[in-house]
């Protein structure tokens, strides 16, 4: 009895267990997928009436899915253009299926003309900002400023040189016969003076006068007309300068080599002139001579120093001394040194002159230039008069073989430099082409030649004695 009652309660447990289960499930059950659009599988069974070659003939249950959609919905949202058959061999079918794109809610209508962009006009505001053109500002303010420099400059330098003519052409007419040229490039074209070589440069022949056959005259001055060097001779100031070529003849002049000047520009000079570096190796004090101790004087013959620097040259250097940067005498000059690349094939012509470079106060100097220039003047014809002893000549007249004699040394050592140096060209041609050819018979022959030729040239040079038989 009582393994009875265990039975049945057993059952009843397990009966209320189920209920509760289907009451739990059903409670939970999603109910909202009912009216929606998405698919609800059904299970059904397959159709027994159909063969199947591919299974046995077991029943096979198969799930097909089954779309409960609203029939209202389908007709008004689905149209006939809008359905898709389906094509196996369509491999942009994905595209069509609209499970793809899932939550995705096409609200524009389709149409079959594309849709037209239409551009407004909108007016353009131009509005100056000139704040935002101050690089354009400032370069216009550097061009108008060197424009203008170059007007004040050019002008200001044609004026100096214009005072200068005005102060000292009567000077210049006194000693010479002809002053001055005439043409479309002269300052003053009423008269002769001043040919413009630039805007700060300007050149003057005088010729017709004793003691020399002319005498070139060049007032460099400050490029004004230059804005950079303007700035720049705030820093490093430069003055106006006057050079003074004067062109002796044959008789004019002893052969001796002189230069007073300036104690940095005998230095310079001594460095690059080529008479100076050859005649005058050594520098020797102002004050030795009676000239002021800022002066260097550079002289081949003491004699000839001591007949040139009397007592009214003297004085007069020692009171414009500091507008005297160099006086150079000499009967062998040939410009600067010639570059160590440069190789002369002839010796370089050489001319007697009288080298005179003058520093001009402000404005194109004043009362210093007029007895300066009576100097040139006095020392022109000093030098003329000037005759060296027989001893002095002499010695000068040796160092002057013996320049020559260096020089045509130098010349030929030359001349054998470049000799070997085509020889060494030509044997290197001669080897690529041996080279490149493919003829090894020919190669050794001409190593063999080449090592004969070395040991050749390295073997020591006897003489040979030639002993006659008795």
């Amino acid at each position: 009895m009582t393994k009875t009652l265990l039975k049945m309660r057993i059952v009843i447990l397990s009966i209320a267990l189920l209920l509760c289960s289907v009451c739990v499930s059903q409670a939970y059950e999603d109910t909202s997928l009912e009216d929606d659009d998405f698919a609800e599988f059904e299970q059904f069974e397959a159709d027994e009436d159909t063969p199947s070659n591919d299974f046995s003939e077991e029943e096979v249950p198969v799930l097909k899915p089954k779309l409960n959609v609203n029939k209202e919905q389908f007709e008004t949202n689905i149209d006939a253009d809008d359905i898709v058959v389906e094509d196996e061999d369509n491999e942009f079918e994905h595209f069509q299926d609209p499970e793809e794109f899932e939550g995705y809610q096409d609200t524009t209508p389709r149409t079959a003309e594309q849709p037209k962009i239409t551009i407004s006009q909108v007016p353009i505001m131009i509005r100056p900002r000139w704040d935002a053109y101050w690089l354009e500002g400032i370069l216009c303010c550097l061009l108008a400023a060197y424009a203008l420099a170059y007007v004040i400059g050019r002008t200001k330098n044609t004026a100096i040189a214009t005072n200068f003519l005005k102060l000292h052409k009567p000077l210049l007419d006194e000693n010479f016969t002809l002053v001055g040229e005439s043409g479309l490039d002269v300052v003053s074209a009423d008269e002769r003076g001043w040919r413009r070589e630039a805007e700060h440069c300007f050149t003057m022949w005088c010729s017709g006068r004793q003691c020399c056959e002319g005498m070139l005259l060049t007032l460099k001055l400050i490029k004004r007309q230059d804005l950079v060097h303007v700035l720049l001779g705030v820093v490093r100031p430069t003055p106006d300068t006057l050079l003074i070529r004067v062109e002796l003849g044959k008789d004019d002049c002893d052969p001796f080599v002189l230069c007073i000047a300036q104690k940095k520009i005998a230095t310079r000079l001594a460095k690059e002139m080529q008479d100076l570096s050859m005649f005058c190796p050594e520098r020797r004090a102002g004050d030795k001579h009676g000239l002021p101790a800022a002066l260097g004087v550079l002289s081949e013959c003491a004699e000839a120093t001591a007949g040139v620097l009397d007592a009214r040259v003297t004085a007069a250097l020692q009171r414009y001394h500091a507008h005297v940067q160099y006086i150079h005498v000499s009967d062998r000059y040939c410009g600067p040194k010639q570059m160590e690349e440069t190789v002369a094939t002839k010796p370089p012509e050489t001319e007697r002159v009288m080298l005179v470079s003058l520093a001009l106060g402000p404005d194109g100097g004043g009362d210093e230039v007029r007895p300066l220039l009576l100097l040139v003047f006095y020392l022109l014809d000093k030098i003329k008069r000037l005759r060296l002893s027989k001893e002095a000549l002499s010695k000068c007249e040796k160092r002057r073989v013996k320049a020559t004699e260096a020089w045509v040394r130098g010349a030929h050592a030359a001349r054998q430099e470049q000799a070997a140096q085509r020889r060494e060209e030509k044997r290197k041609q001669e080897k690529e082409r041996i080279l490149a050819e493919d003829d090894p018979e020919k190669q050794r022959r001409w190593e063999l030649k080449e090592q004969k030729r070395q040991q050749k040239r390295k073997a020591p040079k006897m003489k040979q004695l030639k002993v006659k038989a008795l």
